[in-house]
């Protein structure tokens, strides 16, 4: 079965698509700065806390969440400066990243589903979580491939089509493509 993904030309249909992905990518610095500052506070004051890392529950040790954070937090930089400076290979490593951890997240979720260990009330986090790190994946992927097709010249092939091969001359003037009609 064929399956065409999305491609966006607007962020949010509002903004520009670079300007979107920035924003996404400021904020998940911030709220991912956030985690890391609550997990080490847990691990000072050996407080409990249940990691939430893409909407799901994993129970892990607190030093491997703020591993996993400051990851994050690499990753958004390198999104952030790839989308400033429009270098294609940050993104794609951001892309590739961000696909991994997904499919890595929902993997844990449905085992932690056939185990019985996944709370209920927590669907809705988990299907939100999961909804804008794809939103933001399509993003990535659409900036991508407009980067990529930004490199090529488009020719005005009616112009080509009516002349045949056209030529143009040295002050760069199209021949006439219309010829005339003497009535009289």
């Amino acid at each position: 079965m064929f399956c065409e993904l999305p491609e966006f030309g607007r962020c949010c249909f509002c903004m520009p698509l670079r300007r979107g992905i920035l924003v996404f990518g400021y904020l998940n610095i911030l709220f991912f700065t956030i985690m890391i500052g609550l997990y080490s506070y847990s691990i000072q004051h050996n407080g409990d806390f249940v990691l939430l890392y893409h909407g799901g529950m994993i129970a892990v040790d607190d030093e491997i969440c703020v591993a996993m954070y400051c990851a994050d937090v690499i990753f958004n930089i390198l999104l952030v400066y790839g989308a400033h400076r429009k270098i294609m290979s940050y993104l794609r490593i951001f892309y590739y990243y961000s696909i991994t951890t997904i499919v890595a997240s929902l993997l844990v979720e449905v085992l932690s589903w056939i185990s019985s260990y996944m709370a209920i009330e927590l669907l809705p986090v988990i299907f939100i979580s999961l909804s804008l790190n794809l939103y933001l994946i399509f993003l990535v992927r659409s900036l991508l491939k407009k980067m990529e097709t930004s490199g090529h010249t488009y020719e005005n092939q009616l112009h080509q089509f009516i002349n045949g091969e056209c030529k143009v001359d040295v002050n760069g003037v199209y021949p006439s493509t219309v010829i005339p009609n003497e009535t009289a």
